[in-house]
């Protein structure tokens, strides 16, 4: 039988001070409890956004009647996923994902201008190549069930509202540095906390 490909990470590590949306907790990674200083064992403190580093948005992030990140379907981010070279280095428009093919199922992660450095140490970029609301629209009508993008957020509110709205799955934040154009096989488990809007995942990516 051939040996399956490796798995590669997507993720962007959760560390000290790293960029998140200006609004948002700052992250701060700090050990608490430490063995050098005479402690039993060593406990590191977390204080962070459920939308910090590689995330998972749920609806109640931009609907209060909204499922919270506990009721989102996992088959949705489990599977066959593609991803794509955005060239626009302003916008992820609805032109260019019009010249994609997307079948009902379809999962989506956008590589971007930002993956040519390591976003995630650098000061917050406002101008980061969002998802146009049409192209999200798009997406929806055209039976996308995930979207993924390399930057903290997939767009404004209306891009958010209609992917969520729809139940499609929005990963944000992904590390795409490394990951070339083509089909994977995902994996991104968010985690299971009850009442959060958003949370922190790891996501794995194969080739297929």
């Amino acid at each position: 039988m051939p040996v399956p490909a490796p798995w590669l990470d997507a993720t962007t590590p959760i560390r000290d001070n790293m960029v998140h949306w200006p609004d948002n907790l700052g992250v701060t990674v700090s050990r608490t409890l430490s063995q050098d200083r005479g402690d039993a064992a060593n406990v590191t403190e977390l204080h962070l956004s459920g939308h910090t580093g590689t995330h998972v948005d749920a609806p109640l992030h931009f609907s209060s009647d909204g499922g919270d990140i506990t009721t989102l379907d996992l088959g949705r981010l489990m599977g066959p996923a593609t991803v794509v070279a955005i060239k626009d280095p302003k916008s992820i428009s609805l032109a260019e994902v019009q010249q994609l093919t997307i079948k009902p199922g379809a999962r989506l992660l956008f590589k971007t201008r930002i993956s040519e450095g390591e976003w995630s140490t650098a000061p917050f970029q406002p101008d980061f190549v969002a998802l146009d609301g049409d192209a999200a629209a798009y997406l929806r009508d055209a039976g996308v069930i995930c979207v993924g993008v390399d930057y903290l957020s997939v767009g404004k509110a209306d891009a958010h509202h209609a992917l969520l709205d729809a139940g499609i799955c929005v990963i944000e934040g992904l590390a795409l540095q490394h990951i070339a154009p083509g089909e994977y096989e995902l994996l991104c488990l968010p985690l299971l906390i009850v009442g959060a809007d958003g949370a922190p995942a790891r996501v794995l990516l194969r080739p297929l």
